[in-house]
């Protein structure tokens, strides 16, 4: 078996490393996307003004409608 150039704990960090790096090149990712950027705002709006609908409020209403 061949020896490892790394420590344990420094392979640990250098795979926690990645693992941030790989986070932040996907929030960027996500905010260079400007109909994603859009959707999240106009669902923060929603939230804020309330047309929100629970799961079962939703079940309800497809069923009345006869979508469901």
């Amino acid at each position: 078996m061949a020896k490892s150039m790394l420590s344990a704990q420094e392979r640990k960090l250098l795979l926690e490393t990645r693992d941030i790096l790989e986070e932040l090149l996907e929030t960027e990712e996500v905010l260079r996307d400007e109909v994603l950027m859009k959707s999240i705002r106009d669902s923060r709006e929603d939230v804020k003004t309330g047309r929100l609908y629970t799961i079962e409020q939703l079940k309800s209403k497809l069923l009345r409608e006869g979508k469901l």
